[in-house]
């Protein structure tokens, strides 16, 4: 089987390349940082399968199917997408910038759906293929001090649930995989003493990687890190009117560790 993993240098991609390549998995891994790559790369040699590495910023890459062509050359087609790289933005969202947006919105959002297409055809042309989207418990539940990450992570569960009904019986499956607060680079700093602080739940990149592994073997269409968070996102879903309230003190506690935020110059409303 041949898996290509974005953002695969990062505490999530690199745990998760790290137990397919130990399930036999031939991997092509997609990061930024090319000295990164290339030690994950020996890393995983160890387990005698084939790794192919692509150094490059994915929001940057305009052919796809070129970079595609070149990283599967002694592979073969992809069996299995694991969409994971990702960026977060933590603060009001008065004070984000556009540059800021347009990162979380394009790494989140647009990275994924143009990667996908490009796989897409071969993977129903073989009539098989599995489309894994990392997202969030924060793509199914809105919290202050992240408001664009929600909205990315919203978007991606919805693209997961819409393709998902648009491919079936065509033996491409699409798997949303959804990880509670992960102990990995994108977090750390303010927002590791920020969860540590509200009193939110973090976990190893290994167990989120247990949970990916488990998702592509079953092809289970969701899956929820954390039997609480799952609880909450169900409940979410059914009553959010309710959740409003609880939202609203934890928003507070939430924004306290969030820089402050930069009042508008005086006379800048309009009347």
């Amino acid at each position: 089987m041949h898996i290509l993993i974005t953002g695969a240098t990062g505490g999530i991609g690199a745990a998760t390349a790290e137990a397919l390549a130990a399930g036999g998995a031939d991997l092509t891994l997609i990061a930024r940082d090319e000295g990164r790559l290339a030690a994950l790369a020996e890393r995983l040699a160890r387990h005698g399968n084939g790794v192919a590495v692509v150094a490059g910023d994915l929001t940057l890459i305009r052919d796809f199917p070129t970079m595609i062509a070149e990283a599967t050359g002694r592979l073969g087609p992809v069996d299995v997408l694991v969409n994971n790289a990702g960026v977060n933005w933590f603060g009001h969202f008065q004070d984000m910038g556009d540059a800021d947006i347009v990162r979380v919105v394009e790494t989140n959002i647009l990275v994924p759906l143009r990667l996908t297409r490009t796989l897409l055809g071969g993977m129903r042309q073989r009539g098989q293929g599995i489309i894994v989207n990392v997202g969030s418990v924060f793509g199914s539940i809105g919290f202050g001090g992240f408001v664009v990450y929600c909205v990315s992570k919203f978007a991606l569960r919805g693209f997961s649930e819409a393709l998902r009904r648009e491919l079936r019986g065509s033996g491409v499956s699409v798997v949303y995989v959804a990880p509670r607060f992960t102990r990995t680079a994108l977090n750390e700093g303010v927002i590791e003493r920020m969860a540590a602080g509200v009193g939110l739940a973090m976990d190893l990149p290994e167990r989120v990687a247990k949970g990916i592994a488990a998702a592509i073997t079953a092809r289970r269409p969701e899956r929820t890190i954390g039997r609480s968070e799952h609880f909450f996102m169900r409940l979410n879903a059914m009553m959010p009117r309710m959740i409003d309230r609880g939202m609203a003190r934890m928003t507070k506690r939430i924004l306290h560790f969030a820089p402050p935020l930069i009042k508008e110059p005086e006379g800048s409303r309009e009347p």
